[in-house]
């Protein structure tokens, strides 16, 4: 394995480290109607769209812009994905 290949395979492992650490949080707060798992997939949709819609506005790379808009409906498909678990629970 190319010193390539390990660091892309440890980057794939610390960013779905990420995103559970950050599902894992957002389950006990949601379960507990501190914050609404819905909304922060609203925001994470609203984001990436203004990271896309802002394409051409400035010096950032469109390539970059599109990758992070990707990963935001990613998770807010995740955060989507905790609301029908909880609703079942009620």
């Amino acid at each position: 394995m190319s010193e390539h290949d390990k660091l892309v395979e440890e980057l794939a492992v610390a960013n779905s480290a990420a995103m559970f650490q950050n599902l894992a949080l957002m389950g006990p707060l949601a379960e507990r109607h501190l914050v609404d798992p819905a909304k922060v997939a609203d925001w994470a949709a609203f984001f990436a769209n203004g990271m896309e819609n802002s394409v051409g506005n400035g010096p950032a790379n469109r390539d970059h812009l599109q990758k992070v808009a990707a990963r935001l409906r990613d998770y807010a498909s995740q955060l989507v994905n905790i609301v029908k678990p909880l609703e079942n629970r009620e």
